[in-house]
């Protein structure tokens, strides 16, 4: 361990970069609690200044860490300091490992939660652009086609099986093309990441078809650096990767302190999803059916209100009836359900977006009290609205509901 001021810290060895935006949420969490419970000493490698990688073996010994996190680069390249004792946690990139904890996302969850947003726009047709060499991009894959096939809808695939497309714009810029083309539509797309649901646009850009009016897409991981540098911007999966970093942090610190021998894949630290930033790519206000287009829109303009059936009957223009029958067929929900379930999104949102407590928050969305919302958001959700924020919060863990 170093010494500050006479005290003795504990030093991490952090082999992450931070080039790409999972990286840098990942770091920023682990931050956020060396900060609360240390002070920690971080040891980093910064190849690209020298233009070479140094063996993460020798940085090892020349740093004498007392801990580590690696995320994956490549397969095998840290299987030495692996094998050490020392207390780590691994955020792989290819397959898990089966030696140490794994910092993962829920990835079925990922699948199931875009194949909902998107069935709810009306679409019926369904497609999954992945990465068959990453188990998180099979994962996603598996959760969106088993939630669509509860629907009764098959999905249509296709697969990256080496990577280098994801890579290559230009190796996969006619594959893309073609089976774009070839697929029904209106079609809902879920893209692994964001960064590959860019190529996946580009391609559809190419074939001169509409975004969302024909392709519906969603991307992973919510980079706003990304999602906004295409000409239309693409909706994205949130995922809490900084409350990830933290718990990790937490999971190390627990060993560093005899907490128990080795982890192993069973304490996996799992990044939770957080629901989805709904962009252009996605507008339900784009479905087909115009008056369910502006029922929806009218929802999302006063998402915050206490809004009445009615209310939303009168803003679409049409008789209460077949306002109903059309808005079920289109969203699979009735009007009463689609409104509680987006108030309770957005409860969720400000949950772990503000400072405000529970109960200001319910306050903000024209709740008379907390009671009532704390009932539904339980029965929705399985657990109160106090320990979801300290679940899903980024950095700060035990927030005062």
């Amino acid at each position: 361990m170093a010494e500050l001021n006479n005290q003795r810290i504990p030093s991490i060895a952090l082999f992450l970069q931070g080039v790409r935006h999972y990286e840098r949420e990942l770091l920023r969490g682990i931050s956020d609690y060396g900060k609360e419970n240390g002070p920690w000493q971080f040891y980093r490698s910064l190849p690209y200044l020298f233009g070479k990688e140094t063996d993460p073996s020798a940085l090892i010994q020349r740093w004498q860490p007392d801990g580590i996190i690696i995320r994956e680069s490549r397969p095998h390249r840290y299987d030495k300091i692996i094998q050490t004792k020392l207390p780590a946690i691994y955020s792989p990139t290819t397959e898990c490992s089966d030696r140490l904890a794994n910092i993962v996302v829920d990835d079925l969850a990922v699948g199931r939660i875009a194949a909902d947003h998107l069935y709810e726009t009306g679409i019926r047709n369904f497609a999954f652009c992945g990465i068959s060499t990453f188990f998180w991009s099979r994962l996603r894959g598996i959760g969106f086609a088993g939630r669509l096939q509860d629907y009764g809808l098959p999905t249509s695939q296709l697969d990256s099986k080496n990577g280098r497309e994801y890579f290559s714009w230009d190796r996969s810029h006619a594959r893309f093309k073609t089976w774009l083309e070839q697929l029904p539509k209106p079609v809902g797309i879920l893209c692994c990441t964001d960064d590959f649901c860019q190529l996946v646009q580009e391609a559809c850009l190419s074939a001169h078809l509409r975004i969302p009016e024909e392709v519906a897409l969603i991307g992973v991981g919510n980079d706003e650096s990304i999602c906004d540098l295409v000409p239309v911007s693409l909706s994205s999966v949130k995922l809490n990767i900084r409350r990830g970093g933290y718990d990790a942090a937490a999971y190390l610190d627990h060993q560093l302190k005899g907490g128990g021998s080795r982890p192993t894949a069973r304490e996996n630290v799992v990044i939770q999803v957080s629901g989805v930033a709904v962009r252009p790519s996605t507008d339900a206000t784009e479905i087909s059916d115009r008056e369910v287009a502006k029922a929806i829109g009218y929802i999302r303009q006063h998402i915050r209100s206490r809004l009445s059936v009615e209310e939303v009957v009168r803003a679409a223009g049409l008789s209460r009836r077949r306002l109903y029958q059309r808005f079920k067929d289109t969203t699979g929900k009735n009007i009463y359900t689609y409104i509680q379930d987006r108030r309770l999104e957005e409860f969720c949102r400000m949950l772990t977006e503000s400072e405000l407590t529970v109960s200001e928050i319910a306050y903000a969305m024209g709740e008379s009290s907390a009671t009532n919302v704390a009932r539904q958001f339980k029965a929705r959700y399985g657990e109160t609205p106090v320990n979801f924020r300290s679940k899903h919060r980024s950095g700060r863990p035990h927030l005062v509901g």
